[in-house]
């Protein structure tokens, strides 16, 4: 069977962007809005200098990095007190705490429990 590149591109271009993240991935070209508790202006800052503020605080959960010169002359760390889902933002970086991302890696490799499977199995069509 004979695909057009056309469908081909398509293909690979939803599966490129379908592809779930890992929980330590940071996110280029994304960002994420709400909860913020507070803003960092960091004249010769990073993206790495902004995880490493939120790591070393209890209250945040994510972070969002903006380089300098997109919103203010200096970069600019946000720092969230909770993880909301990301959307698409040119030019910022965004990821979780480190003890979020380790959270999620660890749950994500535990077997689903009794109840999660029951849950699982209400959703299903037909008889259970």
């Amino acid at each position: 069977m004979h695909l057009p590149p056309t469908l081909i591109c398509l293909t690979l271009s939803l599966a490129l962007t379908a592809a779930p993240a890992r929980a330590g991935d940071i996110l280029h070209g994304w960002t994420r809005t709400g909860s913020v508790y507070q803003r960092v202006s960091l004249t010769n800052g990073s993206q790495a200098m902004c995880a490493a503020l939120c790591d070393g605080q209890a209250q945040c959960r994510s972070w969002v990095w903006t380089p300098p010169g997109l919103e203010d002359i200096d970069g600019q760390c946000a720092l969230l007190a909770s993880t909301p889902a990301p959307h698409p933002a040119p030019r910022r970086v965004t990821g979780l705490a480190s003890d979020i991302a380790a959270q999620i890696e660890a749950a994500s490799e535990r077997s689903p429990s009794a109840r999660e499977i029951a849950a699982l199995r209400a959703t299903l069509p037909g008889p259970h």
